[in-house]
């Protein structure tokens, strides 16, 4: 094992540990030599990637590994890191995907992939900056019902809301008791509420801290998607999903 290799054991070392750990705890550990431990945590405690406590002599994660977490998430894309996914979920659905997120109380779509190459599908072509209603959209409903009550309550209640189809629901009290029933599901249905015809399966998408900052949809006819099938679509979205977060850095 390498400097660079054993440098690396003691930062996940440190980093699963609920406690600070001293040279003897990672020696004891990582299975390196005291003397090596010491020298490498001497070169880290110079550079701010660990810091050590003066009056136990142990040591933890330091400040510059946070400042190299916020340079990543600055310049991380979003759309650019999910874009092979979304083609993938499109490839294996047969069906329009897209990807949306959360932005002044309202869905917004930053990405879709579409099965039809004619703009003139509405049924099958989703435009980048498509605004998702909350109340009735897959995507809005999955993005809002994952807010904090209070930014719920405020969206669900700050204007009259509009009845798209007979499907669409614009009772708040109904519509807050369904979002909870989709944050805890998982997942969100739009079953002909936006648009006749139409359904949509959609799935949160993670950070490294749990908080859902976007959300992965399919929509399509509805004998494309029905209903006596729909769990494989579910399955199919929420494993997307979860690929998506975990390249975020949720789980890791």
């Amino acid at each position: 094992m390498n400097s660079v290799e054993k440098t690396i054991e003691i930062l996940n070392c440190l980093s699963n540990a609920q406690r600070s750990l001293g040279v003897t705890d990672l020696s004891s550990k990582l299975s390196i030599p005291k003397s090596t431990i010491h020298r490498l945590l001497s070169t880290l405690l110079r550079h701010s990637i660990v810091s050590k406590d003066k009056e136990t002599s142990k040591y933890m994660l330091g400040v510059q590994l946070l400042k190299y977490s916020n340079s990543f998430y600055n310049s991380f894309d979003l759309q650019r890191n999910s874009k092979q996914i979304l083609k993938q979920t499109c490839n294996k659905t047969g069906l329009t995907t897209f990807l949306s997120i959360w932005q002044d109380g309202r869905g917004v779509c930053i990405d879709s992939i579409s099965t039809s190459q004619n703009p003139n599908s509405h049924h099958l072509f989703v435009e980048v900056g498509k605004i998702m209603p909350f109340h009735c959209a897959a995507s809005g409903k999955i993005l809002l019902a994952n807010q904090s009550p209070e930014e719920i309550f405020r969206v669900v209640n700050q204007d009259a809301l509009r009845k798209y189809t007979y499907k669409t629901i614009v009772d708040p009290i109904k519509i807050i008791k369904n979002l909870n029933e989709i944050k805890s599901k998982g997942f969100a249905i739009c079953d002909e509420e936006l648009e006749e015809g139409i359904r949509a399966v959609s799935a949160p998408i993670k950070n490294i801290n749990g908080k859902v900052v976007a959300s992965i949809t399919i929509t399509g006819l509805v004998s494309r998607i029905p209903m006596n099938n729909i769990n494989k679509f579910i399955k199919i979205v929420v494993s997307s999903a979860k690929e998506i977060s975990s390249i975020v850095g949720y789980g890791a």
